[in-house]
């Protein structure tokens, strides 16, 4: 025992008969649930994951969109994305791109109309629904089902500390005075994703509109006639481009002067333009004041640049912020970010504030809030519990290269820093872009919408980050991340052979136009 009372494994022989040691568990069901399950399986005595509110994957197979959005009270612990962002909303994109325009009016000569709107929505949602259940089944229930000591019990876990000794409560309703079960704790991890944020103004509005989020949205049996996307973000772009190209009529409302407003403000204004160009609308700077029912639609009236606007449409898609399930998860005290997301604050190890607890995805303060990256920090965050319970040493998360992407079309990518956020660091940056209309994959494809950016640091070289704003911009992002992991000079990726024809021609392209006029070379340029 140390002095606190808490039982000390370390003190102990750490390790049963077939080396395992210590009962973790795990609070949440998604992406970083999994994988802490997974890496802990090989040493903890036994593995418990608690998890209530959507079902088991979180939000990466059950709703997509990358970041859990468990919007209702009830879904608190409803649990992280493995989002990709992902599979129903990225089902859904993906059926969408064959009414895009490059497809519904093709840039080749001799070739006409070839596709048409969507004639059966509530067919291509049942088989996005259907494909959700067979993944969740093959990816997450089977996996488990093979490993001897993981359990999976359903209901809403919380943090308890009773005589020195931890312990997670689990109910099978938050408001239940008694837990079911309670399960004694060596190390516990917190993976209890995020929900949907509420624009404080309109909360009370809200109670009384039928909206959507990425919660429902991709299931549902019939296409709205028209849409309202309330946001700027990922979300909100991905699913009014889907929506829009599915047949409904799209309309985007961004509080902030451009979208994306996360990034520089030229990829979000060149990206509104090439939505405008497919017929969404796109409103930036609209402040929207109220949302009220009106019939079968729905009517949001607010202000831009000081004068007042009106908007209706059938349905409102809400997209505007994610906040992290950190209430009624624990008993104990425990730091919280004061923040707009919110979120446990963890060391570099993704310990938080209670020694033997842990947290892991979007729960998680100032995560990057990707599927893969809440996928390591479940790995992590299980690994270094179990190493501290035997007096071993932590490992920090490595954030230095986490590639993103946005799945519009053209999609939105990137890597590192971004040329302002280098100079903001004090870095001596220097930006090289290359408009697609140079690149000749892009030329071919008869696509030039977009372009590539290289961020370097002039003092030695060293590419710090790329952005991407390209069709399929998501397949460039490897070998921009590898340049930024390992700190490769302009020079020498200039220098690597490139394959003529290829996407990824244009970062030999973009790190030539360092130093060159890449408009005045010719093609397989040196």
């Amino acid at each position: 025992m140390d002095p606190e009372g808490r039982r000390n494994i370390s003190d102990s022989t750490c390790g049963n008969a077939v080396g395992r040691y210590g009962r973790l568990v795990i609070i949440g069901g998604g992406s970083a649930a999994f994988a802490a399950a997974v890496a802990a399986a090989p040493k903890a005595a036994s593995v418990t994951m608690v998890n209530k509110g959507l079902p088991m994957g979180g939000c990466c197979v059950n709703v997509g969109c990358g970041t859990c959005n468990a919007l209702r009270r009830e879904n608190l612990q409803g649990n992280r994305n493995l989002p990709y962002h992902v599979v129903p909303s990225k089902f859904l994109i993906q059926a969408a791109h064959v009414t895009s325009p490059h497809n519904n009016v093709p840039p080749f000569h001799g070739i006409h109309n070839v596709t048409e709107r969507v004639s059966d929505f509530a067919t291509l949602t049942a088989q996005n629904r259907a494909l959700v259940e067979t993944l969740r089944q093959e990816k997450y229930a089977n996996v488990i089902a093979d490993l001897d000591n993981v359990k999976y019990i359903e209901g809403f876990g919380r943090l308890s500390r009773n005589l020195g000794q931890l312990a997670v409560e689990v109910r099978s309703n938050h408001e239940d005075q008694s837990p079911f079960q309670v399960l004694p704790a060596d190390r516990v991890i917190l993976a209890s994703g995020v929900r949907t944020s509420l624009p404080s103004q309109l909360a009370d509005d809200l109670t009384k509109v039928d909206y959507l989020t990425n919660e429902n949205a991709y299931f549902e049996s019939k296409r709205p006639e028209s849409l309202i996307v309330l946001g700027g973000g990922y979300i909100a772009l991905e699913a009014a481009q889907m929506f829009a190209r599915l047949g409904s009529k799209v309309t985007v409302l961004q509080r902030s002067e451009f979208v994306l407003s996360s990034l520089e403000r030229e990829i979000g204004s060149e990206l509104a333009q090439h939505f405008r160009g497919e017929g969404i609308e796109v409103e930036v700077g609209v402040d929207v004041t109220s949302v009220t029912p009106d019939g079968d639609k729905v009517v949001l009236k607010g202000t831009s640049r000081g004068e007042k606007r009106t908007f209706a449409a059938s349905k409102l898609f809400l997209a505007a912020g994610r906040h992290a399930n950190t209430e009624q998860i624990s008993d104990v005290p425990i730091k919280l970010a004061n923040t707009p997301h919110g979120g446990f604050v963890v060391s570099n190890a993704l310990q938080t504030s209670i020694p033997e607890v842990y947290a892991a995805g979007d729960c998680v303060a100032d995560s990057p809030q990707y599927v893969y990256t809440a996928a390591a920090e479940g790995k992590l965050a299980a690994l270094n519990a179990l190493d501290t319970l035997c007096g071993q040493e932590t490992r920090d998360m490595d954030y230095s290269a986490v590639p993103w992407v946005v799945f519009t079309s053209p999609a939105v990518a990137g890597v590192g820093l971004g040329f302002s956020e280098a100079r903001a660091k004090g870095i001596d940056a220097e930006a090289s872009t290359l408009p697609l209309q140079l690149l000749p994959r892009a030329i071919v494809r008869q696509d030039t919408r977009g372009f590539v950016t290289l961020i370097r640091n002039k003092t030695d070289d060293r590419i710090v980050g790329a952005r991407v704003l390209a069709e399929e911009g998501g397949e460039l992002t490897m070998e921009a991340s590898l340049a930024v992991r390992y700190g490769i000079r302009a020079k020498d990726l200039a220098a690597m052979l490139h394959p003529y024809l290829t996407w990824n021609e244009a970062w030999k392209l973009a790190a030539l136009g360092f130093n060159k006029d890449v408009k005045t070379l010719s093609c397989c340029a040196t």
